[in-house]
């Protein structure tokens, strides 16, 4: 007789050694055959691998193109014989690696002692545009040491290192060309500034691309950019668009003459750098039109681990990748300003490609209960279809819980919230709560998969998760609402959607949990602070104390003077009384703190304070340190402490709340 079926068990930490996952999908000329990376976890070491497959268009059998272990972000050259990848070897900066379409071994194109960040293939394939950081404080190979000598570092700037990034000192980053056949590498930008976002113009004579070559760099950084454009072999740098940061993708349009060019890009207007919109500059003029408005919201990436989604030209048409209200889609707008849905769905994109001509596309999507996978779309017959069953056999075992959305009404804004149900769902049953914050103040909560609700949910919890005021995808004045107002109106919006789910009659209003990281560590700080009617709380890199968290973070000028008030010698009374800190005396619920040790986004000494405040008052109080991890170590520490986060969450829940 054959064996019984396995029974399915819950959605648990699991995933992290056991669900890969995929993106940076790259179409190839002429057949649309699409490579993508594949990222997953040895069993045996715990070590994250990464290695680049392909699959045909319209889906097929994958095929490895790469060895791995730490290859990265595929580009086929125009005519698509050739795929240049990213690849790191030991402990060795990225280069770019070039791999015969027809077979043969990959080898390295760059040798750069900055390694390579990102780069462009120029339209007639013999060169290669990258960046590659130069730091003028390094010592001369011939100098260095085996084992290397301490030496002092100086520091000259206000953004002197980044989270995940580390120390930058007077590090920039500039732009290189590389020439295919012969491998050498010359330098094009000069000066102490940043550059990417790199396009080459369609005759290849131009180049265009981000720079923070404003005096107003240092309140930018490290995302804050002006357009620029330069001759392809180096040259005069052109400053466009100066009232606008220009933070995301950019494209040429085709079929322009010299004196007619034009090119659309991704960018902010300096007052709520959250919202996003979609650019067309005039090269001639020097005009700028905004194309789209606040309804839509263009995708910039997430600095430094995920590059901005590029742009395409499409039949006189700008295709692009947009959020709205909690979901994404693909976009086309004209340059008259005329905005079109491709593709609008409960799901979210990211990773999008296409072909020269723009009517083919990949990307990759993943919805609520299913995790994500490389899509491709062919704008001319309408056919799309997912061409990856990535992960399929895991989540069969490990079902999902079901996502519902409901709103809120609340001080004259519709807020909109999802329940996360357990996979197992009984509306006969009571469930603990866990109300999940999401970080920013302006990320959202979106209709994709999420791993963490999923595991929470997997426990035997529902989960809530709102998008107050504050929250992207929502529009500029909704976004803005949050700013030089933490711990007010989001948090009662907050508590609104808590009032909303508690009474349905499945959730027991006696086991609500607290679980939030980042912005989401100060919300769920700031609210045991004010409220006693959460069992128990875990809190991720909370920012604790606003006071000296704009001394010690990588973004205080750019991130923290809009959403605090400004600089807080100026503005003292309000940073003290909107720091979760000062009311650490009035808390009493459980608090389990987790924080990165090599976290400089939120530096772990917040979580320093708000531990000994609470532990010296005699309050129930845990404190986990994640050695060797940054503020995106759950995106991309090693696997065995991102397994561990999960599991001390869930065991942290499970005992306030799980009788």
């Amino acid at each position: 007789m054959p064996e019984p079926a396995p029974q399915p068990r819950p959605f648990d930490s699991s995933f992290v050694l056991d669900l890969p996952s995929v993106g940076s999908p790259s179409i190839r000329p002429g057949d649309g055959a699409v490579a993508y990376v594949l990222t997953s976890v040895d069993p045996e070491t715990l070590a994250s691998e990464s290695r680049v497959e392909g699959v045909p268009f319209g889906g097929g059998v994958a095929r490895r193109l790469t060895e791995g272990p730490r290859d990265a972000s595929p580009r086929w050259s125009p005519d698509g014989g050739t795929l240049a990848f990213l690849r790191r070897e030991e402990d060795e900066p990225a280069q770019v690696w070039l791999l015969p379409a027809n077979g043969g071994e990959a080898t390295a194109l760059t040798s750069l002692r900055g390694g390579v960040a990102e780069f462009a293939w120029s339209p007639d394939g013999a060169t290669i545009y990258c960046t590659s950081d130069v730091d003028p404080d390094a010592l001369p190979a011939s100098e260095e040491r085996e084992p290397p000598v301490p030496r002092v570092r100086e520091v000259h700037e206000i953004y002197y290192r980044g989270d995940t990034i580390g120390w930058r000192g007077r590090t920039s980053r500039q732009i290189f060309a590389v020439r295919v056949g012969a491998g050498r590498a010359r330098r094009l930008t000069r000066g102490a500034f940043q550059h990417r976002a790199l396009a080459v113009s369609p005759d290849g004579a131009m180049l265009a691309f981000a720079s923070d070559r404003s005096r107003k760099r240092h309140e930018r950084a490290p995302w804050g950019a002006e357009l620029c454009v330069m001759p392809a072999e180096g040259g005069r740098v052109q400053r466009f668009a100066r009232d606008v940061v220009a933070v995301g993708g950019i494209a040429w349009r085709p079929g322009r003459a010299p004196g007619e060019q034009q090119i659309a890009f991704v960018g902010a207007p300096e007052d709520n750098t959250w919202q996003r919109y979609l650019y067309l500059l005039d090269l001639a003029s020097g005009e700028c039109r905004r194309l789209t408005d606040d309804s839509i919201d263009p995708q910039t990436g997430f600095f430094p681990v995920a590059p901005a989604p590029p742009l395409v030209w499409h039949e006189e048409r700008v295709l692009f990748l947009a959020d709205a209200k909690g979901s994404s889609g693909i976009y086309a707008v004209t340059p008259s300003g005329e905005v079109e849905a491709m593709r609008s769905r409960r799901e979210l994109i990211g990773g999008l490609d296409a072909t020269a001509e723009g009517d083919r596309l990949a990307f990759v999507a993943s919805s609520p209960r299913a995790a994500p996978q490389v899509r491709t779309l062919d704008l001319r017959t309408g056919r799309g279809r997912a061409v990856t069953r990535i992960g399929a056999d895991y989540l069969a075992a490990h079902p999902p819980g079901r996502t519902e959305r409901f709103r809120v009404r609340r001080a004259g804004e519709s807020i909109e919230a999802r329940l996360v149900h357990p996979p197992d769902f009984d509306a006969s049953r009571r469930y603990p709560l866990v109300l999940e914050i999401h970080g920013g103040p302006n990320a959202f909560h979106g209709d994709g998969f999420s791993a963490l609700h999923q595991v929470l949910a997997g426990a035997g919890f529902i989960v809530l998760a709102v998008n107050p005021r504050g929250s992207s995808s929502y529009g500029a004045d909704f976004t803005a609402q949050v700013f030089e107002d933490w711990g007010g109106e989001d948090y009662l919006d907050l508590l609104a959607a808590v009032d909303a789910a508690c009474r349905r009659p499945y959730v027991d209003e006696q086991r609500l949990g607290l679980h939030g990281y980042s912005y989401g560590g100060y919300m769920s700080s700031w609210i045991v602070g004010h409220s006693n009617r959460f069992r128990a709380a875990v809190i991720g890199a909370p920012v604790t104390n606003l006071v000296s968290m704009y001394g010690q973070t990588d973004i205080a000028v750019s991130f923290g003077e809009r959403q605090w008030g400004g600089l807080p010698q100026e503005h003292f009374d309000h940073y003290v009384e909107r720091s979760p800190l000062t009311h650490a005396d009035r808390v009493t619920t459980p608090v389990l703190l987790l924080h990165g040790e090599d976290d400089i986004r939120v530096p772990i000494s917040q979580s320093e304070e708000l531990y000994v405040a609470l532990k010296r008052r005699g309050k129930t109080v845990e404190f986990a340190r994640f050695p060797g991890c940054s503020h995106l170590f759950l995106r991309s520490g090693h696997a065995a402490l991102r397994k561990e986060y999960y599991d001390r969450a869930v065991a942290w829940l499970q005992r306030w709340l799980t009788p």
